[in-house]
């Protein structure tokens, strides 16, 4: 009878873990690999045109672009087991047409390239990048587009805002379009930030449900959005 019980037991925990394997893993790993091998092509047109600073400029932000891409689909691949998480429909779907709003922003009509703005686009996009790859080097392998929670992070840019991540991503997008979408693409990027808080909100909750003495004492600490330069350290 014993052996009997054992066998439905390791049945299911084998089907959960393919299921986590493909969809939770692989799938998406495949999937941001699209975006890596892009900006694969990016870096290497950008190295054969280089001729003024701002290329240079735009080389960095293309060699960030890159690292977070790259970063992305390892972290995706080597992720740890999820400790809580919130899958309603409705913030599954604010997760994912969220994400890719800020990426189809761009492919737009409507827009046209505004040469006073590039420089300024360059720069925040790129300052956006630099701060994004920093979040995912201390997130590591906690990091999820569906609010979820797998270890609580506390270091480095978490130290001093609670979403640096969100941040960077929210910097990065309006940076990439500044100088050239149109009215459609600034509606992309308004409808990403505003999913970009609902995330921050549904993602607040699921840590402070899966560690319910340690985040509410982070969270009083340290700013949800913006760091705070003025703020005392304790």
């Amino acid at each position: 009878m014993q052996a009997a019980d054992v066998e439905p037991k390791v049945t299911k925990r084998d089907a959960l873990y393919w299921r986590d394997l493909v969809f939770s893993r692989l799938l998406p790993a495949l999937f941001f690999s699209i975006f890596l091998a892009r900006q694969l092509l990016f870096v290497w047109g950008g190295l054969s045109s280089l001729h003024k600073p701002a290329d240079y400029l735009f080389l960095v932000q293309q060699c960030l672009a890159l690292a977070y891409f790259t970063m992305l689909v390892i972290l995706y691949s080597v992720r740890l087991p999820k400790r809580g998480t919130d899958h309603r429909l409705g913030v599954v779907f604010v997760a994912f047409t969220g994400t890719f709003s800020a990426i189809a922003a761009s492919f737009l009509p409507g827009g046209g390239r505004r040469e006073g703005l590039v420089l300024p686009a360059d720069i925040i996009a790129t300052i956006g990048l630099a701060y994004s790859v920093w979040g995912l080097a201390y997130l590591r392998r906690s990091f999820s587009i569906i609010p979820e929670a797998r270890r609580l992070v506390t270091g480095g840019p978490y130290s001093l805002s609670r979403h640096p991540v969100y941040l960077g991503e929210v910097t990065t997008a309006i940076g990439i379009n500044l100088a050239t979408a149109g009215w459609l693409g600034a509606l992309a990027v308004v409808y990403f930030i505003v999913c970009e808080l609902l995330r921050i909100r549904w993602e607040e909750g699921v840590l402070s449900r899966a560690f319910p003495g340690e985040y509410p004492a982070y969270a009083r600490t340290v700013p949800r959005y913006v760091p705070n330069p003025l703020r005392t350290r304790t």
